[in-house]
Parts: C-alpha cells; sequence; structure tokens
C-alpha cells in the first residue's frame, strides 16, 4: 500500500500510526477489500460525507491519504485514470471547503501590558517547557519549530 515505503520520511512514529488508523477506521470498512482500481468517487464520497462536517480536521487528513494511497497504485500501475480523491477540480465541487463547515476558533492572546508579568512569572519555572515557551514568545517562531516536530 506504500505507508511502509513513507514511514521513513516521517518525522515521528505517531504520523504511521494516524495514517493507519484512519484508514481503518473510515475507509477500509467501506473499499477496504476492493482492488485499488475499483475506488471511485461514489466510494471516497461514502467515506468522506459522513464526517465532513463533524470531523472535519480528520476528513480532510484521510481525504488526503487516501489520495496519496490511489496516486502511488497509479505509479505503482495498480490503477489507472483520475484519483477520484482528488480535492482542486473534483471533490472540490461535491463537498463545502473546510473553511465553510469549520469554524476556526484562534486562542485569545496576552494583552501587551501584562507580557512583562507573564515573562517574569515564566522565568521562575526551570523546566524545559517554560524555556521553550519563552523562546516561542520572543521570537514568535510556530509551536512545532520550537519542539522541533517537522510533520
Amino acid at each position: 500500500m506504500g505507508i511502509r515505503g513513507h514511514e521513513a520520511g516521517w518525522s515521528n512514529a505517531k504520523h504511521a500510526d494516524q495514517w493507519r488508523n484512519t484508514l481503518t477506521t473510515y475507509a477500509y470498512p467501506v473499499f477496504g477489500e476492493l482492488p485499488v482500481d475499483a475506488v471511485d468517487a461514489g466510494l471516497v464520497m461514502q467515506v468522506l460525507e459522513p464526517i465532513w462536517a463533524t470531523k472535519t480536521e480528520t476528513a480532510t487528513r484521510l481525504r488526503g491519504r487516501i489520495e496519496s494511497v490511489l496516486d502511488w497504485a497509479k505509479v505503482r500501475g495498480y490503477r489507472h485514470g483520475e484519483n477520484p480523491s482528488r480535492w482542486k477540480g473534483h471533490l472540490d465541487h461535491l463537498l463545502p471547503a473546510r473553511g465553510k463547515v469549520q469554524k476556526v476558533e484562534h486562542h485569545a492572546a496576552l494583552p501587551y501590558d501584562q507580557i512583562g508579568t507573564f515573562m517574569a512569572a515564566l522565568r521562575t519555572h526551570y523546566l524545559i517547557s517554560a524555556r521553550g515557551l519563552e523562546f516561542l514568545v520572543l521570537t514568535a517562531a510556530r509551536t512545532g519549530e520550537v519542539t522541533l516536530e517537522t510533520g
């Protein structure tokens, strides 16, 4: 299926587990026993539609994973034609955009006049996580950059 071949490129074992778990939970019950050449847009929609509005992040990642698996199968000669899980020019006509169904709630920012007090309190903690948070605040780095997670 290609997952094993990609594991070496992932930053940690959690990614492989997430791939397997989402595919096992959602895709395999619908088309896991079928040859990859039999997977069509109708089957992909059977997998995605029930969770698109309620588990949008999972559904989005799952769609991308199905697309990757089917692309791998096409390159290996196991299937032909268009990828039924492609978003642009295909599923984007069948499903509402992610931003339309998933409301993003950002965390509130700390008021500027409280940052000095916060940083002073943070510096009283001697944990590596406190140093990481301090670095994050001072540099505006992304959390993944601070924790060295790349994926």
